[in-house]
């Protein structure tokens, strides 16, 4: 029998059929005004798939994304194409009865030329149509280098189009082919795919665990150069999620510098982009709009041991010039090591009204670096902006708008200091509170593998098979109905003050509730769209409005957003929008199939979109001031409408909110459920899991040893972390509206660990050239701020020499500590550790007792803070982040 996971794929490939209501997403080609890097590779030769064309038509089977579908050919950019300061080159012939991309396959491309290179970029797509549960594809490569040597990288790749998610590809179309010729009007893209190679290790060359070197200023031992040769495709049997890849690029490396090379420190330095939001930050009581520079050290980094190849700041980093252009405060480069990239915020305000960016330079001023660069257009992305209230409901408007600060965890404020301001792009409030609460909290069950909030759909969707209808008809009878939970759901023991202080003794920076799910059911007051709510009936009680008072007075630093679920699986209005898993009209009783179950609580109304979906996310903007609104499902819906007018109202009232890809708009921030991926993410995501691991809302069946233990729920927020993503883990309260102690324990155990710990997650940002590492047998993680490098092992460190053969952004006069613990046998009076660098390998003096001393690690995981210190200045040591 057909489990419900697998009617849920079924259900979801069924979707590929289906047109749904998405005409918000006209193509949006990325370009760029800088300019471009990368090793254009040219495939032509590895075609083997026909995935475009210029009106549905395929003349071959096979071809196609799935079996004929294909992307439309007039929305595709000819010729050379520039991404994120990446070249790429792509057929001036979209379309035409030739093959334009690799469906992979195992396949071998061959450079020319063995070369040096740090990453490898691709313009792709997964080729799974759609899907609620899997957004992407997770592919590897295999690498071949000169000397024989191979090595292997994963990645992640978004599939061509989704019907649970909007994504925001740089290359996209408001709909594609069928195979059949028709349009599906879901927004389709394709997607740019940066895959850093992972550096070089020492291997035999380092000194055995536990033998002391010598101090180095940076790794005293170069790391042999690796020139890549090949790159085997991902492939196999009938793979479930192909990739299909247009064009690839590679980012080659400097070879090094040169005794007497000309240049100095310039030649350390690559600017790879400079972009424009529209976010802002608050300097000295003005409003800056926040500019990212990404920076880069082009030399390879097998040179990490070469201290020549380092750029060493502190560097300011400003933008000005041009036609009014003025730098509110600069950011600030306290180094870049060889192979590494930053992305720095410039906060800027325009001098005049008729102030853009044109002409604008950025000026680059330090102890070893003084220079400008410019051009006559060297600013992407956003124009500079002069109205903050204007927004509409045009697609190319709203996805200018991103993520606030608050949310990447970024802490501006700090007025007239002069600081690095890594890029809230990739930087996560990596710990927040999701909570899946109402009407099927109370039957709280769910088979095998199923979510316990679906109760409702698994009773209707497979009558007499589901174990749900099992269950149903075993506990309740044939004649209790799914409404017939309400007067039952009493809530009695719900108190917001209780939920409030456990979220914030977590260590949740904001919490996310289902004020309604796909039931329809309501727990906030939704006036006149609808009765259905726990204000009109049960309990007969606003929660929302309980929670939301209580984090405000008891606990203003905790963010509140909500999560709302766009369509609703049985009300009448939404019949005619209905699609694959969500039908709309009245559900028919599984007991008694020829009669239709009552919508408690229904009203008549015009239109579900604007009288209800519409008029219910203005209820919870507008009365309950959020500042996450977190949408589930999409399909049909009024979000850009709602999207133009929250933005223009917040930011009048001078708030930064945010809104996630699932209300059928490209949203500031992707959504994966229960995924981690192997790389960094350079967009803004977030991950939600549970508890539970299996389901969102209460299980009754879940045992307590079965729950997520606080070392499972750090390490998983350890990695969401080192790859830029903030982890939102779920709750699910039981009927009576308690969190019960097999979920609330090991939340406080995390918030314990974060307590001693939080520096190295929170406000952080990955260090992408080599996210993690596993040194033997410890792996380790890395993050970093604006002024330390952290390094996370997930294992006991190895005594007497913790040793890391991995090239760090570290050098000779840093300080190294270990958070939590108290000074005591080997360790410096105030803890900082001896260190060095030994042929390359990363060794840290540590004793059994200091790891014993540490506070709140409890066996889950031990974090050394490594505290930058700037070059010598007039004989002293400058501390990075101290006001210069």
């Amino acid at each position: 029998m057909m489990t419900h996971l697998a009617r849920l794929l079924a259900l979801t490939t069924l979707a590929a059929t289906v047109s749904a209501q998405d005409s918000q997403a006209p193509y949006a080609a990325a370009s760029t005004k800088y300019p471009a890097a990368g090793l254009v590779i040219h495939l032509k030769q590895y075609f083997n798939n026909r995935g475009t064309s210029l009106d549905g038509t395929v003349e071959h089977s096979g071809f196609g994304f799935v079996n004929g579908s294909t992307f439309p050919a007039e929305f595709l950019p000819r010729g050379e194409w520039v991404d994120d300061g990446v070249r790429f080159q792509f057929t001036q012939d979209w379309g035409v009865d030739a093959a334009d991309n690799i469906r992979a396959d195992s396949q071998t491309i061959t450079l020319d030329t063995p070369r040096e290179v740090s990453a490898i970029h691709l313009v792709a797509a997964g080729e799974d149509p759609g899907g609620f549960l899997k957004g992407e594809t997770e592919e590897e490569l295999l690498l071949t280098f000169e000397d024989a040597q191979t090595d292997t990288v994963g990645f992640e790749v978004k599939n061509w189009w989704a019907i649970h998610w909007t994504n925001k590809g740089p290359i996209r179309a408001p709909y594609h082919f069928q195979p059949d010729g028709s349009r599906n009007y879901n927004a389709t893209h394709l997607f740019h795919a940066e895959i850093v190679l992972p550096p070089p290790k020492h291997g035999s060359h380092g000194a055995q665990p536990g033998q002391p070197g010598q101090p180095g200023r940076a790794g005293s031992s170069s790391l042999s150069s690796r020139k890549l040769v090949s790159v085997r495709l991902p492939g196999g049997p009938a793979p479930i999620n192909a990739l299909h890849i247009f064009a690839m690029s590679l980012m080659p490396t400097s070879s090094g510098p040169h005794p007497g090379e000309r240049g100095g420190d310039s030649n350390k330095l690559s600017i790879r982009s400079v972009t424009a939001t529209r976010r802002w930050e608050i300097v000295d009581d003005h409003r800056g709009q926040i500019v990212e520079v990404t920076l880069a050290n082009p030399y390879s980094v097998v040179h990490h041991g070469d201290h020549s190849a380092w750029l060493e700041g502190p560097i300011k980093v400003s933008l000005q010039g041009g036609k009014g252009t003025q730098t509110l405060r600069p950011a600030m480069l306290p180094r870049l090591m060889p192979g590494d990239e930053v992305t720095l915020e410039i906060p800027i305000k325009p001098q005049s009204d008729d102030a853009t960016f044109g002409g604008a330079y950025l000026v680059f001023d330090g102890p070893t670096l003084q220079m400008t660069w410019g051009g006559d257009a060297i600013v992407g992305g956003s124009e500079m902006v002069h109205d903050w209230e204007r927004w509409t409901d045009e697609a190319g408007d709203l996805e200018q708008h991103s993520a606030p600060a608050w949310y990447r965890g970024a802490k501006f404020g700090v007025s007239g200091s002069e600081r690095l301001e890594l890029s809230s792009r990739v930087r996560g409030v990596p710990q927040s509170i999701f909570i899946h609460w109402g009407l099927f909290s109370v039957p709280a069950f769910g088979g095998e593998h199923d979510y316990a909030e679906w109760y409702n759909y698994w009773l209707h969707d497979d009558p007499v098979g589901s174990t749900a209808y099992k269950h149903h008809l075993e506990t309740y009878g044939p004649d209790f109905v799914y409404d017939d939970f309400i007067p039952i759901f009493t809530a009695s023991k719900f108190n917001a003050s209780a939920w409030v202080e456990l979220f914030a003794e977590a260590g949740a920076k904001y919490f996310v509730l289902t004020t309604k799910h796909h039931d329809g059911f309501a727990l906030f007051d939704t006036k006149h769209t609808s009765g259905r709510s726990s204000v009109r009936l049960g309990p007969k009680r606003d929660f929302l409005k309980e929670l939301m008072e209580a984090a405000e007075v008891e606990r203003p630093e905790l963010r509140r957003g909500t999560y709302f679920s766009m369509p609703e699986w049985y009300n009448p209005s939404y019949q005619k929008y209905g699609k694959v898993l969500f039908p709309g009209g009245l559900a028919h009783n599984p007991f008694h199939p020829d009669t239709t179950e009552a919508y408690t609580g229904y009203v008549e109304v015009d239109d579900y979109l604007d009288d209800i979906q519409l008029a219910q996310m203005r209820i919870l903007a507008q009365d309950y001031k959020i500042e996450i609104m977190w949408c589930d499902i999409g399909l049909a819906n009024r979000s850009a409408t709602f999207a133009a007018e929250w933005f223009a109202q917040t930011s009048k009232e001078g708030r930064q909110v945010t809104i996630d890809n699932r209300c059928g708009i490209a949203g500031d921030f992707d959504t994966p459920e229960m995924t981690k991926f192997e790389n960094v993410q350079k967009r803004t995501w977030e991950t939600c899991a549970s508890v539970d691991p299996h389901s969102f809302g209460y299980n009754a069946a879940t045992k307590p040893e079965d729950y997520r233990s606080a070392k499972d729920i750090i390490h998983s927020l350890i990695d969401i972390t080192a790859k830029g993503g903030n982890f939102l883990l779920n709750v699910g309260p039981n009927g009576d509206g308690e969190i019960i102690d097999a979920q609330a324990r090991p939340l406080l155990d995390a918030g314990r660990w974060l307590k001693v710990n939080g520096k190295a997650i929170y406000d952080t940002v990955p260090f992408a050239l080599l996210p993690e590492v596993t040194t033997n047998g410890i792996h380790v993680q890395f993050t970093r701020t604006n002024h330390a490098f952290y390094i996370i092992s997930l294992q006991r460190p190895t005594t007497p020499y913790f040793e890391i053969d991995a090239p760090l952004p570290i050098l000779e006069h840093d300080r190294i500590r270990l958070l939590g613990a108290k000074p005591r046998g080997g360790g410096k009076d105030d803890g900082e550790l001896e260190w060095r660098w030994r042929d390359g390998v990363l060794s840290i003096e540590i004793v059994e007792e200091a790891l014993d001393a540490v506070e709140g690690a409890a066996g889950i995981a031990w974090v050394f803070e490594v505290e930058y210190v700037g070059t010598e200045r007039s004989g002293g040591i400058q501390r990075i982040g101290d006001e210069l």
